[in-house]
């Protein structure tokens, strides 16, 4: 069994982490029929209450249905929340993590730069502010790695949360994932650093000024940089 990891808090959470990772490693695969109660029980040493709780925490994430007399499924792909957090989690195991990554990236190519056209139109000026200091942060050559890579990551989600729409804020547990593995590359070369903190402080400044057009093409080019950077080498 794996350690407690942060989304993780409780042992329904984590039994529900590992039956989910071998869903998502193909151990069980769609339409397969999970194990019986009792053969669950004696594998993971677990009560019977942590386990139907760990069930439903897969139900509720699209995982598993309960079928009337047969068993428990396992439901086709389609049907997972894969942009929970918790879920997403659970691919850090799957075979082909280059290709989730760029997944990961493709997401955030075609929805980031509509976020900053609509932070250039609803986001209010404590919001923009919010941006701004998340910038500021990012520039400041006194703070540590972690703590810059943390601003970056802050930057953009508060362009998410001044987006206004309540449908984008649920993708943010994707650009999280996405920027974890991106900035630290730009980060290992000065020039890249420098020319990533100018188009930032474009994407800014189009925000502030509400220019919903200069916004959407200021995020595009630096994410689809960013892209190449990291998949078209």
């Amino acid at each position: 069994m794996r350690p407690l990891e942060l989304e993780q808090r409780g042992l329904p959470a984590q039994i529900a982490g590992e039956i989910g990772r071998r869903i998502t490693l193909g151990e069980y695969k769609p339409g397969d029929f999970l194990p019986k109660e009792l053969e669950f029980l004696d594998a993971l040493n677990v009560s019977r209450t942590t386990l139907r709780e760990a069930l439903a925490i897969l139900t509720t994430k699209g995982f598993i249905e309960a079928k009337p007399r047969l068993g428990t499924r396992v439901r086709a792909p389609e049907f997972w929340n894969t942009l929970d957090p918790l879920v997403l989690s659970w691919h850090s195991d799957a075979p082909d993590q280059a290709a989730v990554i760029e997944e990961l990236f493709e997401l955030r190519m075609a929805i980031e730069p509509l976020a900053a056209k609509l932070a250039a139109r609803h986001g209010t000026s404590v919001e923009h502010e919010k941006i701004r200091q998340a910038y500021v942060q990012m520039t400041d050559l006194t703070t540590s790695v972690a703590r810059a890579i943390e601003a970056d990551i802050e930057f953009h989600l508060s362009i998410f949360q001044a987006s206004h729409n309540r449908f984008l804020l649920p993708v943010t547990s994707v650009i999280r994932a996405a920027l974890t593995v991106s900035i630290p590359k730009t980060m290992a070369s000065a020039h890249d650093q420098l020319a990533s903190l100018r188009k930032h402080e474009e994407i800014l400044l189009a925000i502030e000024n509400k220019d919903e057009k200069m916004s959407f093409f200021k995020c595009e080019t630096l994410i689809k940089e960013t892209y190449k950077r990291n998949f078209e080498i």
